[in-house]
């Protein structure tokens, strides 16, 4: 234990001596699972929604999309589902620019979710952003329901 502290003060002294700026962090924050992360970009993603606006979270789940997307980002099969309600909620659900932005913190935090999805409750009414191929955050196309498609290709989604 006493080794490990030295270790840390003889790097905090060096990097001080070269002017480099170092935080060290206790060894619980630097092993914390990846999952704490992913829970608080979900967690920051509800508030954003939520703050100052009247507007009411349904339900936000990790759904495994791969089933329906089979050509998923490699390792990233899951889609995070935002169900929203209230007065406000078609004021979110008519802004791209906030729900990618969610998107884009979700989807950087959370190393299994390829895509986010928001939904206007008790409606049809979805919006799809997800991971490109290029690495960007792009929002899913709207296709046509077809009867003899078997399974949408990533970046489209069924609109009514």
């Amino acid at each position: 234990m006493m080794q490990k502290f030295l270790a840390n003060a003889i790097v905090v002294i060096a990097a001080g001596s070269l002017g480099l700026s170092v935080v060290v962090l206790p060894s619980q924050v630097r092993s914390q699972p990846k999952g704490q992360t992913c829970e608080a970009a979900i967690a920051n993603g509800r508030e954003r929604i939520t703050a100052r606006r009247s507007i009411t979270i349904i339900s936000s789940s990790i759904l495994d999309g791969s089933q329906t997307y089979p050509d998923h980002p490699d390792g990233r099969p899951k889609i995070v589902h935002i169900s929203l309600d209230g007065k406000a909620a078609n004021s979110v659900m008519q802004s791209p620019v906030l729900q990618k932005a969610i998107s884009s913190e979700i989807i950087s935090s959370c190393g299994s979710v390829g895509a986010v999805t928001f939904g206007r409750y008790r409606t049809d009414w979805t919006s799809t952003f997800g991971l490109m191929p290029s690495g960007t955050i792009k929002q899913f196309e709207c296709v046509d329901p077809d009867p003899d498609r078997d399974k949408l290709s990533w970046g489209q989604l069924v609109c009514l």
